[in-house]
């Protein structure tokens, strides 16, 4: 509740700053002050109320919709970095801070940059299509044993993607890392959340399938990027597995969630938002983006796709944004048999994390599931 009441004070000081200079005035010009000071007093406590109520919930809304994108620590990302014998070097937002002091090498950033590829995306309402950026690795065995197409989640961009995609190319496959619309390098529109991300990634797999050469193309996501995943699947024929970490069932309910969230210790519980302002920002950001978060179902997507379809389903116990309960739920509503879909809840881990928490037993699933995928 802090929160939005101190935005509110801040959203006041400018009035209150023009109201303190005008009573100055009417004070040395010997004018009445007082009523004019009653006045001011009632007139912000209403601004106050407006702030707090209307402005600060419309401001979250006009950001999640208008000014989305990837954070700070991300933002210098520009693709892996593979060395001349074929290895991987695993970047994360900790070498790329050591990096604003110590330049990487430019030969190594130019080999990175390199890897970049643009992907058509979904048309746009002005007139031509959203382009994305991605970042193909070759495969280490030719042909690939699969391509694997790898979302990542909200705010972050395709570095959040190198410790899974480095796993599945340990096994044979080529990565494509893609960057979601407003992130990374890929272009900017209004955010909708999945709707249109879900059209943006069909027609990137597409055009991937379409270079694939008969080779098994697999879909990786994590949180945010699970659910553009989830809606591109009905869009697309011929792909060979599904893999989801922190997989989101229900948008409105894991923003809800999100935004509500009070984590004991966290310094992040100073943004937390509670009634009536959590159901606010949420009603702004629809309104901003002209998309009704209940209408965006990535588990009624999924319930759609053929029971032959192997899906891997990833969550971590210690999640709260995407609960274990809602990642059981949501595998409970899949259509395909046990065998065929696979659960794995993960002890220790927290949200988009296994492959951090258990590096060698992710790497195992990801090859089991792999056998599977034909």
């Amino acid at each position: 509740m802090i929160f939005p009441l101190l935005v509110a004070l801040a959203l006041c000081v400018p009035t209150v700053v023009i109201a303190l200079l005008t009573a100055l005035v009417l004070f040395l010009r010997k004018r009445p002050v007082r009523a004019f000071v009653q006045k001011a007093l009632w007139a912000h406590l209403f601004l106050l109320v407006f702030h707090a109520f209307v402005s600060f919930p419309g401001w979250l809304g006009w950001f999640g919709a208008r000014s989305l994108g990837t954070r700070g620590d991300e933002r210098a990302y520009d693709g892996p970095r593979i060395t001349a014998t074929g290895e991987w070097l695993v970047q994360s937002s900790t070498t790329l801070r050591a990096e604003r002091t110590t330049p990487a090498d430019e030969a190594v950033i130019a080999s990175a940059r390199a890897l970049a590829v643009s992907l058509p995306g979904a048309e746009l309402p002005s007139g031509g299509r959203m382009t994305l950026n991605a970042y193909r690795v070759p495969a280490t065995v030719s042909p690939p044993r699969a391509v694997v197409v790898l979302v990542h989640g909200l705010f972050r961009s395709a570095l959040e993607l190198e410790a899974p995609a480095r796993m599945w190319r340990d096994l044979g496959c080529e990565c494509w890392l893609v960057e979601q619309r407003n992130h990374g390098h890929s272009g900017r529109a209004t955010a909708t959340f999945g709707i249109e991300e879900g059209k943006d990634l069909a027609a990137a797999v597409a055009f991937v399938q379409a270079q694939s050469s008969g080779v098994p193309v697999v879909m990786f996501g994590v949180s945010l990027g699970t659910v553009a995943t989830s809606l591109a699947l009905p869009q697309l024929d011929g792909i060979a597995g599904v893999v989801l970490d922190a997989p989101v069932g229900d948008v409105l309910a894991t923003a809800q969630r999100m935004l509500s969230l009070e984590r004991a210790g966290d310094n992040r519980r100073f943004f937390t938002l509670w009634e009536p302002w959590c159901s606010l920002a949420i009603s702004s950001l629809q309104l901003w983006s002209g998309v009704e978060l209940a209408d965006v179902q990535p588990e009624r997507a999924l319930r759609g796709l053929s029971p032959e379809l192997p899906i891997l389903l990833i969550g971590g116990d210690g999640d709260d944004k995407v609960t274990p309960q809602s990642v059981r739920s949501l595998f409970t509503s899949l259509p395909m048999s046990e065998g065929t879909k696979e659960l794995w809840i993960v002890p220790g881990a927290h949200h988009g994390d296994a492959w951090r928490v258990v590096p060698k037993e992710y790497g195992a699933r990801l090859q089991a599931f792999l056998q599977r995928c034909r």
